[in-house]
């Protein structure tokens, strides 16, 4: 039997899961919820990330409707820094027997025990490893310039495309909420304060057995974190955690998720070339998304703001740069452009790569 899923706050990781809700796996969506601060009462959820409408409406939390939910998963909005709100609805939740459960920046802000955490690695990890094993099927791994960049709507776009095709996919999302989705997200080990050497070979061997035991066709990692720092105030994890996945498990196609700007080719190029040389994984596919950044007056290189468009102006906004057919440029909150990015994904793949079938 299903289980009834709401969302609070929402955020435009989580309006993925709405645009994806088909692949749900054990959950069915019943309540999308937003702190009524935000006067979003109301507003189809395209509203918060700029892509089609979708028929799905945002509501303001209120206890009553928690009345027919099993499961509530709750998001940290830096827009919603009381963590006072949180708690409350934690604390309703939990008076109505509902099963909680959490994203790990939640977690780490409001130190609370959650009822359900993503798990730990399910599979054994030996001692003394001293090698990194071959991946013995195609891997794509989607990267990302920081937060807001659509990049779970990426992911889910690609387990669509592939496993309607008929291939058996393994993944890996880069957010808890791919537990959802009846995938793992990236063990908690990585986050752990253990040594570099040490997590890059106990993923790799992760990695392994997993592909292994779940005898899949192709593998999907969505790597958490921004590959690189956006500046000397906002550090952004340094990159670390993407270079460690990225030297445990080499990349055979990449996909960077992006804030949209105004770019040239030589942009592009030179977004290649980092990927090749620091994370071994030249990038040809570049996800446009629905964000862009604005410098903030008040603090000036010490915070980001974050502006949403809408699809239709990004995806004009790229159109020069797609014609010249070097690199793939596309919108994950549109379908037509994800589609055609599967296609190139897949045709990119056989022609490369002696795996792909």
């Amino acid at each position: 039997m299903e289980k009834r899923l709401a969302l609070y706050p929402m955020t435009c990781d989580t309006c993925a899961m709405v645009r994806y809700q088909s692949l749900l796996q054990g959950y069915k969506l019943t309540q999308l919820l937003v702190s009524g601060s935000m006067r979003l009462d109301g507003r189809d959820v395209s509203y918060m990330d700029g892509g089609k409408p979708t028929g799905a409406i945002l509501s303001d939390y209120s206890k009553d409707k928690l009345k027919d939910v099993d499961t509530l998963f709750l998001e940290y909005d830096d827009k919603l820094s009381d963590l006072t709100l949180y708690q409350e609805v934690i604390n309703d939740a939990k008076m109505m027997g509902i099963e909680v459960v959490m994203s790990r920046l939640l977690f780490q802000n409001i130190k609370e025990s959650p009822d359900c955490w993503p798990q730990e690695t399910p599979l054994a990890i030996t001692e003394n490893m001293s090698r990194l094993y071959e991946i013995h099927i195609p891997v794509i791994t989607i990267f990302s310039q920081g937060v807001n960049t659509d990049q779970f709507a990426v992911e889910l776009g690609l387990r669509k495309c592939f496993t309607e095709a008929g291939y058996k996919v393994s993944q890996i999302g880069s957010r808890e909420i791919s537990q959802f989705f009846n995938f793992p997200s990236i063990p908690d080990f990585m986050y752990e304060h253990r040594s570099a050497y040490e997590k890059v070979l106990r993923f790799n061997q992760y990695v392994r057995e997993l592909t292994e035991n779940e005898k899949s066709e192709l593998l999907i990692i969505g790597v958490p974190g921004a590959v690189m720092k956006f500046n000397d105030r906002i550090l952004e994890g340094l990159g670390l955690l993407p270079f460690l996945v990225s030297n445990a498990v080499k990349s055979d196609l990449s996909i960077m998720c992006m804030y949209y700007s105004v770019h040239d080719k030589n942009f592009f190029e030179e977004m290649s070339r980092y990927g090749q040389y620091r994370l071994d994984a030249p990038i040809d596919f570049f996800s446009m998304s629905n964000t862009t950044l604005v410098p903030d007056a008040v603090v000036e290189g010490a915070k980001l703001k974050y502006i949403r468009l809408d699809s239709e102006f990004v995806l004009q906004g790229i159109q020069n740069v797609m014609e010249g057919g070097v690199y793939k440029l596309f919108n994950s909150l549109d379908d037509n452009s994800v589609q055609n990015a599967c296609i190139a994904v897949q045709e990119t793949l056989s022609n490369n790569i002696r795996y792909m079938r």
